[in-house]
């Protein structure tokens, strides 16, 4: 997804990059004015955001807020050879253009609550309108938490969606280019520091995390590389769902390494959380965790899946901004299996890294043979991060599916098949035997650190609920 506007870092107020986290042909970028930022009247328009949460802030103690964030966003080029290491050169081009975003914030309405860390989601425009993949999957972790919630506007063909659904809200909406996305998304950085009491309601923030999925995500394997060495905006990078390799860095064809890993230099953490749809392409970019690179590949889920796609389903109701309105369905009902809960794990260890309490815990890659994923006798996952609706399981979860109104939609969503009557009778013959499998798997990933205690609760409490055919 796009860009950004830049700044040297002597004109923000962000973390200071180490000397060693650039290469020696890396250049920093030239100073551009601070973006503007102006609440939307919450009236105008429709009287609601495009993309605006369908869950109950109110119940959950936050609140929504849509702002505009105008200035000059400049573009990047790349300096020397890109290799597959991951340590890219670049430098701002000095070739700037005025554009108008939108920040979608979801916050806390007491600012007591706010825990001082603020996601900053690259809106994922796959499907040409902007998608909260990280809000839709953590928003219960936020919420619980305290975080702080902004989405960005970053791409042209979202930009342009605003404007066609509702001309009179987002009229002033304008991205010349996908070419100033990385610029974009850094001033995002910047106005949320900048501008906290207006975007969040509170002091300024103590941490902000850049996050994406899918082609964000690729866009943000291109700024951890890139990006993020000249222009420090971020405290730590969170990429989800990602292929192996990464974004260009402007327009039109521009040579990038089929592989691209993250630079083992990075002045801030980054962590990759991987699918069991995406480990399929991604395997090639696999590499060891380190100081400031951790992966987690999860098994049983898909690169989107149930939970997501309700509230989806619900958003384009109400928007029509895709296939006029009507939900997306498949051949077989969608993975349903807990993504979430591994999310929310991440995002609290990411949070923990960043304030230099220790690098989440690590994860086993999911087993692979020849390129295939391997799988048990029910046909689910062997290895990877594991959930404890996969290794007490009641179902076999695929990473694709089929059908659909929405090209390539169905291929991502994943399926669940329920296992036979007979099959579950043997796993747990009694109702009891499958709510004692099923915590002690629980156990296990709260132990190993990839389920949060209030997840955790959660996931116990509906075992104990869920009949046995």
């Amino acid at each position: 997804m796009p860009a950004l506007a830049v700044l040297a870092p002597a004109a923000l107020s962000l973390p200071a990059a180490p000397a060693q986290a650039a290469p020696a042909h890396t250049t920093t970028a030239q100073v551009v004015a601070a973006p503007v930022v102006s609440e939307i009247p919450p009236g105008a328009g429709h009287g609601r955001p495009v993309g605006a949460a369908v869950v109950d802030l109110g119940a959950r103690g936050y609140q929504e807020r849509e702002f505009l964030m105008s200035g000059r966003a400049d573009t990047f080029q790349k300096v020397g050879v890109w290799t597959s290491g991951g340590q890219w050169g670049a430098r701002a081009t000095g070739t700037v253009q005025d554009y108008t975003t939108r920040l979608l914030v979801e916050r806390p309405a007491d600012p007591a609550r706010f825990n001082g860390t603020v996601v900053v989601e690259w809106l994922n425009v796959s499907f040409g309108v902007d998608i909260g993949v990280e809000w839709s999957q953590s928003y219960e972790h936020f919420a619980r938490a305290g975080y702080a919630y902004v989405g960005v506007t970053t791409q042209k063909v979202g930009a342009d969606k605003l404007r066609s659904l509702d001309p009179a809200r987002y009229g002033q909406v304008s991205l010349a280019s996908d070419a100033l996305s990385y610029s974009i998304f850094a001033q995002a950085a910047e106005a949320v520091r900048a501008d906290a009491a207006a975007l969040l309601g509170t002091d300024g923030p103590v941490k902000v995390l850049a996050a994406g999925h899918s082609q964000s995500a690729g866009r943000l394997a291109t700024f951890a590389n890139a990006i993020q060495p000249i222009v420090p905006a971020y405290d730590g990078i969170l990429i989800h769902g990602r292929g192996a390799g990464a974004a260009p860095i402007g327009e039109g064809v521009i040579a990038l390494p089929l592989t691209a890993r993250i630079r083992t230099d990075s002045a801030v953490p980054v962590f990759q959380i991987e699918s069991e749809t995406d480990v399929r392409t991604f395997a090639d970019a696999r590499q060891a965790d380190g100081p400031r690179v951790r992966t987690w590949e999860v098994a049983g889920t898909s690169h989107a899946d149930a939970y997501g796609l309700a509230q989806y389903n619900a958003q384009n109701a109400r928007d029509r901004a895709i296939n006029d309105g009507r939900p997306i369905s498949c051949d077989r009902p969608v993975n349903a299996m807990t993504w979430r809960y591994a999310s929310n794990a991440a995002y609290h260890h990411l949070d923990r890294w960043v304030r230099g309490l220790g690098a989440p815990p690590s994860g086993p890659p999911i087993s692979l043979l020849l390129g295939n994923i391997r799988r048990d006798v029910d046909g689910n996952a062997l290895g990877g991060v594991r959930l404890p609706d996969l290794d007490a399981p009641l179902a076999a979860y695929a990473p694709t599916n089929s059908g659909g109104e929405v090209t390539g939609a169905c291929l991502l969503l994943g399926a669940t098949t329920p296992l036979s009557s007979a099959r579950i009778r043997q796993l747990y013959p009694t109702q009891q035997d499958y709510v004692t499998a099923f915590t002690r798997a629980a156990d296990r990933a709260l132990a190993a650190g990839h389920l949060l205690p209030a997840d955790h609760a959660e996931a116990v409490a509906r075992a104990r609920t869920t009949p046995l055919p």
